[in-house]
């Protein structure tokens, strides 16, 4: 009988481990985004948007490099497979209370993009706003 107690026990652990949402290895999630490949940038924001939806946890997509771009509202995009540009998922991913940092420099250096021609919702980013949301103890980082 003692054995079937901790064999329950047991199993009732395991359950409970298994059953832990896909957050639970972190609180907060930090993507990093360095490309503007339609199908790189559209897997990245509707893997981010679902998590932040589905799985209510914060998100953090980081554009940087060649990502820039896609912050950018007078850069014409391609329509990904779901019929939007990854413009409008971003737009939609921070209307759902997403955040998007873009990296300033970047912007210089893929043309002179300005702060005007960001779409809105975007933040400029900077080692103040950038470096808390990727080092946080409770972040896990993915990169695109």
């Amino acid at each position: 009988m003692k054995y079937v107690k901790q064999l329950f026990a047991l199993l009732a652990l395991l359950s409970m481990i298994i059953a832990l949402p896909v957050h639970a290895s972190g609180k907060n999630l930090f993507v990093n985004l360095t490309s503007d490949d339609t199908n790189r940038a559209g897997m990245a924001v509707g893997m981010s948007t679902k998590i932040l939806v589905d799985q209510k946890v914060p998100v953090t997509i980081f554009l940087n490099v060649d990502a820039v771009r896609l912050a950018d509202k007078n850069i014409p995009q391609n329509k990904y497979a779901n019929g939007k540009t990854v413009t409008e998922m971003l737009g939609g991913f921070m209307k759902s209370g997403g955040k998007v940092i873009v990296c300033p420099m970047c912007m210089k250096n893929v043309g002179g993009m300005s702060k005007d021609g960001l779409i809105s919702g975007v933040v400029l980013g900077g080692p103040e706003m950038t470096f808390p949301a990727l080092m946080a103890d409770d972040t896990t980082v993915i990169s695109y």
